[in-house]
C-alpha cells in the first residue's frame, strides 16, 4: 500500500514539474506587451497608436517607437532600484530596438523612457 501511495505521489510531483517547465518554455516563446504608464505628450497625437510599445520576446525586449519623439533616455532598473541598462536613442517613427535580457537575474524590472521635457513612461517587466 505504501508503494502505491509513493508511486502516486511521484506521478503527481513529476507531472507538476513537467507542467511547470512547459509553462516557462511557452512564455519565453510568446510575445507579451508591457503596459506603460506615465505622462508623455506627443505633438502629433494619434488616437489609437501608442507613441512607444514594449514587448517581451523570448530573451529580449522589443521597443517600438511609433512616432518621432526626439532623444529618449531608456533605463531599466532592478527591484533594488539599481540601473542595469541605460541608452539614449534619437527616435524616428517606425524605429525598433532590441534589448538583450538573457543575462538578467530572475525578478521584476522597471523600464523607463524619459524625453527632453522630463516626461516619462514606465512599466514593469
Amino acid at each position: 500500500m505504501k508503494k502505491i501511495h509513493l508511486l502516486l505521489l511521484l506521478l503527481c510531483f513529476g507531472s507538476t514539474l513537467i507542467m511547470g517547465e512547459t509553462i516557462v518554455n511557452t512564455s519565453l516563446d510568446s510575445e507579451s506587451e508591457i503596459d506603460l504608464k506615465g505622462d508623455f505628450q506627443v505633438e502629433k497625437q494619434r488616437s489609437l497608436i501608442k507613441p512607444i510599445q514594449v514587448f517581451i520576446t523570448g530573451q529580449s525586449i522589443e521597443v517600438d517607437f511609433n512616432d518621432a519623439l526626439g532623444i529618449i533616455a531608456i533605463s531599466i532598473y532592478d527591484e533594488a532600484g539599481n540601473a542595469v541598462y541605460q541608452q539614449s536613442v534619437n527616435t524616428y517613427a517606425g524605429q525598433q530596438i532590441f534589448i538583450d535580457i538573457a543575462s538578467f537575474n530572475l525578478g521584476k524590472y522597471t523600464i523607463e523612457f524619459v524625453n527632453a521635457r522630463n516626461e516619462y513612461l514606465s512599466g514593469v517587466i
